[in-house]
């Protein structure tokens, strides 16, 4: 029943497990919720693999300098192996008759190994690359693209094997900085590029979130949100471009409104706001006197912050039904 509902988007799919303990509740089952037993399991899992992690890191951090380059990578990639077996076995060792509560806490652990698996072969890639680059060629930006590109390709593996919170923030964040430093490695003025790239990717990742492509779709919403906003601010550092940039901030807030009319969600009502306060305060800056600019950016930016946020309210306030008598 809950997984038809899921499919039909009338639940989301974190919501699933909620759903199923409410339902197996009301018909009468034996479906009792985590209780501190299932909570403590959950908690030693990962105060266990931190452990083994930091166990790894002390035991080269003390012999790093002494290992050769052949043996740092051997090293790191040992520990990516312990992780991610660690990853495979928590998700795949599991009773048929396990709850939705087990499986959404076997689901979590498995994901953060994938990350910390993630982590270390990405470091793995850092360090080789870096013994391989000269400091000052030309291709130096070669060292992070590809350290947070294998990050980002491994992470979202990860995510998708096992969702989590985490494993989605963590595949956004190396998305972003990949994008950085990919850019940077390809032009000398790379912020278009930035801006068009992260803007294709901040949109995308909204759209994966509406059609439930996302486990978690508020966090998508979250996430997504955060690098549209990304994507529209860097095209300010190029040294022409400010413009621009506060056009489409404004854009974005405008049509994060917009789509906030049709979604119903909080995370458009925050990023409209940001977006306009953001375009209005850094434009007062730039474009007033020096003498004034910033007096009036914090005037601009409390004004702007203000009535964005009544709108946002009075936007809210309308979609809300009212409460019976």
């Amino acid at each position: 029943m809950v997984t038809a509902l899921v499919q039909s988007g009338i639940i989301a799919p974190e919501d699933a497990p909620s759903a199923v303990t409410i339902v197996e509740r009301r018909l009468g089952a034996s479906a009792p919720a985590a209780t501190g037993s299932r909570i403590a399991a959950e908690i030693a899992g990962y105060v266990g693999g931190i452990l083994v992690i930091a166990a790894g890191a002390v035991f080269i951090a003390a012999s790093w300098n002494d290992m050769g380059l052949a043996t740092r990578c051997i090293s790191l990639l040992l520990g990516a192996l312990v992780l991610a077996i660690a990853a495979i076995l928590t998700r795949t060792t599991l009773s048929h008759n396990a709850t939705a509560a087990d499986r959404a806490v076997r689901r979590r652990l498995a994901g953060a190994f994938g990350i910390g698996a993630a982590a270390l072969v990405a470091g793995t890639v850092g360090v080789y690359l870096d013994q391989q680059v000269e400091p000052m060629s030309q291709h130096v930006e070669l060292v992070p693209f590809a350290a947070y590109g294998s990050f980002t390709i491994l992470a979202l593996a990860a995510y998708l094997f096992a969702p989590s919170v985490p494993g989605q923030v963590a595949t956004g964040i190396g998305a972003v900085i990949a994008i950085f430093s990919g850019s940077s490695l390809v032009l000398d003025r790379p912020e278009l590029l930035h801006t068009i790239l992260l803007l294709g990717l901040g949109i995308g990742w909204l759209a994966l979130a509406e059609t439930r492509r996302w486990h978690e779709v508020e966090t998508g919403r979250v996430v997504g949100a955060a690098i549209t906003l990304i994507g529209a601010q860097s095209a300010a550092f190029g040294p022409n471009h400010a413009g621009l940039a506060y056009l489409l901030l404004a854009v974005v807030g405008c049509v994060a409104f917009a789509v906030y009319a049709r979604f119903r969600a909080w995370s458009y009502l925050a990023m409209g706001v940001i977006g306009l306060t953001l375009a209005a305060t850094e434009s007062a800056v730039d474009y007033i006197e020096s003498g004034v600019g910033a007096a009036a950016g914090l005037l601009i930016a409390g004004a702007m912050l203000l009535a964005t946020s009544l709108f946002a309210m009075r936007l809210r306030r309308a979609s809300t039904p009212p409460a019976p008598d």
